[in-house]
């Protein structure tokens, strides 16, 4: 399994949860449990000093007996390490019955002791519970005073005692957390692959793509999953988009530059064997005219090229008046002098855009309007705003419209009776591409003096406070 890997890092992040949950659990339970035993361990001292101090009051010891009596404490072999709790009860003891030691003194007479209490502390009397080092080692004892007797009940237990059921308490809880351990891993690895099952499945469909087979993947994903799909589908369509882009220019550039190329040659050839001075400079002006509209074919295809890598054009604040102007000074001087020309501009519109790119968009459309008008017909250009925020820029003409409106600003397109008007179909597609980059529309439409309308909507350029 790799290190950079998210099964990897949740495995290992969910593993050293648990472990430290389950021991911070197991070390609260621990110290619970000491404090819940040492106060049953001091209960039983107290318990043990007041049952030792009423049997001595029912049955007292003579005074004449000069050595202390001695309580055996039996000696358990069988410790029942290795047997059930129903076993255990079946001994003749328990193997924690001998871990209380006990003295009893009458007066300054010790009267009475257990067997294990030969290294019994010093008693200290004073009532209650203390805390005694003695020979190195830590006593807990507990003192009792019966006053009527003059006699003191001494119990106590060694610390270390006491620990030693601490560890196995801690044995019990530590044990079942490292048995779990494996397989609570083994469950959580075998979780975490089943969790992460549609992933492998996504970045297998992914993989599977190629350039024929962009379709949209569709699964059933978890909820997280989703947009992840649903963006990559975005992208898949947009690659699809491109790529049908890519072969269509392709495919119509091959078909635009097979015509020109081929008479180009039918001119070099013609060129080549004529005699007659007339037909040699007929041949020279028309290769002339082909390399002319070759080269503004080819121009057009690197104006498209460079448009389609173009994601964001260089946008400022452009007076539509001046743009519109300089536009129609771009343009020959025989198709300004062909029509004629209305402009009703309003001097206060702005648009937000690159003026570059919208000189283009003017130019290519102010000459068409020109150039597929009749002689002396007219072109009007209007601006206005419309309650979007946008700038309306509507452009007539009047003559003979044949086109289908909805075809126009497809790359190529031009209709057969207009094929002998110069140009390749390329120039309103350039129109469309520039309006789009701008968040702008360009639509088409015929109108009453059987020319066409056209109308741009551009962004207003923002207000300055």
């Amino acid at each position: 399994m790799a290190f950079n890997s998210i099964k990897f890092y949740l495995l290992l992040g969910i593993n050293l949860l648990m472990l430290g949950t389950l021991s911070l659990n197991a070390w609260i339970a621990y110290h619970d449990a000491l404090h819940e035993l040492d106060e049953i361990y001091d209960a039983e001292l107290a318990r043990s000093a007041k049952l030792i101090s009423l049997l001595l009051s029912s049955n007292p010891i003579p005074q004449t007996n000069t050595e202390p009596l001695v309580i055996a404490v039996p000696h358990i072999t069988e410790m029942g390490e290795t047997l059930s709790a129903q076993q255990e009860r079946l001994l003749d003891g328990h193997k924690y019955e001998g871990k209380i030691a006990f003295q009893a003194q009458q007066g300054d007479k010790l009267i009475m002791l257990s067997e294990n209490a030969l290294q019994f502390p010093t008693p200290q009397r004073q009532a209650g519970y203390h805390e005694i080092t003695e020979h190195n080692t830590l006593w807990v004892t507990f003192s009792y005073f019966v006053p009527e007797q003059d006699l003191w009940i001494f119990t106590a237990q060694r610390e270390d005692i006491r620990e030693e059921l601490g560890a196995h308490i801690a044995q019990a809880q530590v044990r079942p957390i490292l048995f779990m351990m494996l397989p609570l891993s083994l469950l959580i690895y075998l979780v975490i692959r089943l969790v992460l099952r549609p992933l492998q499945l996504l970045q297998q469909q992914v993989a599977d793509k190629t350039p024929e087979q962009l379709h949209e993947i569709q699964l059933a994903l978890p909820l997280e999953l989703q947009p992840i799909q649903s963006a990559i589908n975005r992208l898949l369509h947009r690659i699809r988009r491109y790529l049908q882009q890519e072969k269509r220019f392709i495919a119509d550039a091959s078909h635009e530059l097979r015509t020109p190329l081929s008479i180009l040659q039918l001119h070099a050839q013609n060129l080549s064997s004529a005699s007659d001075p007339a037909e040699v400079t007929e041949a020279v002006n028309a290769i002339t005219e082909g390399s002319k509209r070759m080269s503004h074919l080819i121009n057009q295809l690197l104006s498209i090229a460079r448009l389609d890598h173009l994601q964001q054009p260089d946008c400022t604040a452009i007076p539509v008046s001046s743009l519109l102007h300089h536009s129609l000074s771009q343009l020959p001087m025989k198709l300004l002098d062909k029509v004629n020309w209305q402009l009703e501009l309003d001097d206060s519109c702005q648009i937000y855009g690159d003026d570059t790119l919208l000189q283009s968009v003017m130019r290519n459309v102010l000459d068409n309007a020109a150039k597929y008008s009749p002689t002396d017909g007219t072109v009007k250009v209007q601006t206005s705003r419309n309650n979007q925020q946008q700038i309306m820029i509507n452009i007539k003409n009047s003559g003979n419209t044949t086109a289908e409106t909805s075809r126009l600003g497809n790359r190529f397109y031009r209709h057969q009776q207009h094929q002998q008007i110069e140009g390749a179909g390329l120039g309103l597609s350039i129109v469309k591409h520039i309006i789009e980059l701008h968040s702008g529309s360009i639509s088409f439409s015929a109108n009453s003096q059987l020319g066409l309308d056209v109308l741009i909507l551009l962004p207003q350029a923002p207000q300055n406070d």
